[in-house]
């Protein structure tokens, strides 16, 4: 890799917004905790661990967001690093210990275009070279249909049961791609050819997902017995001191050519079809790369968790600058927004720089007049209440503090001259939330730390407007069409009764990822109120080892994609 490709990735999509605003002051700041520390080459090169937590945070001596960011990219290059094989070769039985890193390789080796490749033969359906992450618990193995979590986290052998399928071991892989929507909005697409989107949305490449939790996360809802508690609160807690992990991954089908370009993690997955005469669900396994990554962790002094959010450099435009033609369409085509928005809506966007007023779409219906970046042409849609294809569009959200930190963590791949052919080369971070915070509301306002990333969202994870990309507020998805986004007010309270957070963030209209995860709530019988607890994996039912998880399917009937939000944000637990 050389220079130039930095000069690149700067000037790209939605980059070049705060392009000119590049320097080295903030990275000449002096660290404030070790994780915040600049990345060097060492970081790069040499065993990772997870990075200790930040430090209690103190707005009269605030932890800078260039700090954040830096922790968020260790956090990333531990996550990524090779997990420790295990030596079992006998089919359906895992080759990694679970959740452990292996200290006799690092992140210059996971990031080998072959890497899942090179660990796998023609005898096992497991390859013994899986990231850390990649060997974290999938959340049909915390919540197995009709039953709670068992067995020995490390040497679990994965293996998936659906409410309408299960995958025994023999057939599974690490990566399972259950979920086929950004939680129940939005199908997203990148077109097969060209830029241009197919007629039908379903003969182009669809973006799906999967979450996964880790041990710590695993053991503590197991230590539960199937039964669940009069209130929850994810470890570290007053009983358990280790740390709660969830990742959200998104994963694209690759062409052979994107298989080979070297720019993609790559390994092989598993996805879901629905025979259309029969009504049976099957598993299938295809080769996919890896577009976008949630990282949510819940440490000592932030018990509202830390997002930290990672994107490919390809997914909006490719290196030869030309656009993807990423697009999605909407699972409602009303939106209406409730409260003391007004005619013409906007946000206040604090890049770290300045503050910018940047208009959302209207209230009504999605049509382009209102907004939308619809894509002209002539397109068929599932029946029911949609809109699109609609264009994947960047709002001004990148921070410069974001910014710095990509860029030194570009120029310690070069200095270390061990990542010109590594895909980690093209990945990037796309911001950090570490607590709650009230939003800015003036354009001349002052400048406070947390409101950086606000409005955090990832472009393949999260991608319309107003709907998840500049979400906030208490919206529960669309309801018979209609998106309602109450935006402000009490009905749009979505950080409630954290336990441990002080009660000046704990009623907060809070935007982006941690916003969004807020509205997962727990009724706390003990105080008789209503938790936010960050995790759309916990329910009631879930808990008692009643409930469980149904695999998405990629041909999934129109009848089923209008009820899906339910599953997600106006999901509670009792």
């Amino acid at each position: 890799m050389q220079y130039n490709f930095i000069n690149k990735y700067l000037i790209r999509g939605h980059y070049a917004i705060l392009g000119i605003l590049l320097s080295t002051s903030t990275l000449l700041a002096k660290p404030v905790f070790p994780g915040g520390e600049p990345i060097t080459p060492s970081d790069l090169t040499t065993s990772a661990t997870l990075p200790a937590p930040p430090p209690k945070y103190n707005p009269q001596d605030p932890i800078s967001h260039t700090a954040f960011a830096r922790f968020a990219w260790r956090q990333f290059i531990y996550l990524n690093s090779p997990g420790n094989p295990s030596g079992n070769t006998t089919p359906g039985q895992t080759t990694i210990v679970r959740g452990v890193v292996d200290a006799s390789r690092n992140f210059v080796d996971s990031g080998a275009n072959n890497f899942y490749q090179s660990g796998k033969t023609s005898t096992d359906n497991f390859s013994s070279n899986i990231l850390v992450w990649e060997s974290y618990a999938h959340r049909s193995e915390l919540f197995p249909k009709n039953a709670t979590p068992v067995g020995n986290f490390q040497t679990l052998n994965p293996q998936y049961i659906f409410e309408n399928i299960s995958v025994a071991s023999t057939s599974a892989r690490f990566n399972n791609l259950d979920e086929n929507s950004q939680i129940g909005q939005n199908k997203i697409f990148f077109p097969k050819n060209g830029n241009t989107p197919s007629t039908n949305p379903y003969d182009d490449y669809e973006i799906i997902f999967e979450a996964k939790v880790n041990q710590g996360e695993y053991d503590y809802v197991k230590s539960l017995g199937g039964k669940a508690p009069a209130s929850f609160n994810l470890p570290p807690n007053s009983t358990n001191n280790n740390e709660a992990i969830e990742i959200k991954a998104a994963w694209r089908v690759l062409t052979n050519d994107l298989i080979n370009s070297g720019r993609y993690h790559t390994a092989e997955a598993l996805y879901y079809l629905k025979d259309e005469t029969t009504g049976v669900t099957t598993s299938h396994v295809g080769t996919f790369g890896l577009v976008g990554l949630h990282i949510i962790r819940k440490m000592e002094n932030y018990e509202a968790l830390v997002f930290s959010s990672f994107e490919h450099v390809d997914n909006v435009v490719t290196a030869s600058g030309a656009e993807t033609g990423l697009y999605f369409f909407t699972l409602y085509n009303q939106l209406d927004y409730q409260g003391t928005v007004g005619s013409n809506p906007d946000v206040i966007i604090n890049n770290g720089v300045n503050h910018i007023q940047y208009p959302l779409p209207k209230q009504g219906a999605v049509v382009a007049s209102n907004g939308y970046d619809f894509i002209p042409g002539n397109y068929t849609l599932p029946a029911g209440p949609n809109a699109g294809p609609i264009k994947v569009v960047q709002p001004p959200t990148i921070t410069k503090a974001v910014i710095d930190v990509n860029t030194e963590v570009k120029a310690a791949m070069v200095a270390s001259g061990q990542f010109s052919d590594s895909v980690w080369q093209y990945y990037i971070l796309k911001g950090v939330q570490p607590l709650p915070v009230d939003e800015d509301t003036s354009i001349t306002g002052t400048n406070n730390p947390l409101t950086q990333d606000f409005f955090l969202a990832n472009n393949v994870v999260e991608s319309s407007q107003p709907g998840i990309q500049l979400f906030k507020g208490g919206a529960p998805g669309p309801v018979s069409g209609t998106f309602p986004n109450p935006r402000s007010g009490s009905g749009a309270l979505n950080i409630q009764n954290v336990p441990g957070l002080p009660a000046s963030a704990n009623q907060l209209v809070m935007g982006g990822c941690m916003g969004c995860h807020g509205q997962a709530k727990y009724n706390n019988t003990t105080t008789g109120k209503t938790d936010s607890i960050f995790s759309f994996l916990i329910s009631t039912n879930n808990l008692n080892g009643t409930g469980g998880f149904e695999a998405d399917e990629l041909n999934e009937s129109d009848k089923n994609l209008v009820g899906k939000a339910a599953m997600y944000m106006a999901k509670k637990s009792k």
